[in-house]
């Protein structure tokens, strides 16, 4: 059976002198995504701080994960001005790159569908 939606992780080194390095050493990004929209359902990423983990999850949720990346990308690059910037940007770049390896990856028709 596939279903409708798919869990995707993505991951990145942490630098040692953040926070969440010192703690976690790995990024992870997590999405649930909706595998007929592309759409992130619901998100959630290893960083320390409340602020900056929500602010994370608020830019990934909503956003389409195909068609997406370029604005989701600028976003962490205009907005974010932490140390794991760098980790974010790879982790999301991860995370889109296993999103298309999904058996019945983008573009492709869903079975049964």
């Amino acid at each position: 059976m596939v279903g409708n939606e798919a869990v995707v992780c993505g991951y990145a080194k942490l630098p040692s002198g953040t926070a969440a390095g010192q703690v976690y050493q790995m990024l992870v990004l997590v999405a649930r995504v909706d595998r007929r929209t592309h759409i992130v359902q619901a998100a959630s990423i290893t960083l320390i701080t409340p602020v900056a983990r929500e602010w994370v999850e608020s830019i990934l949720l909503g956003s389409h994960l195909v068609d997406g990346q370029v604005a989701v990308l600028d976003e962490f690059e205009t907005n974010y001005n932490g140390g794991a910037q760098k980790a974010i940007k790879q982790a999301y770049r991860d995370l889109c790159e296993r999103y298309a390896e999904l058996p019945n990856a983008p573009g492709q028709a869903l079975d049964g569908q």
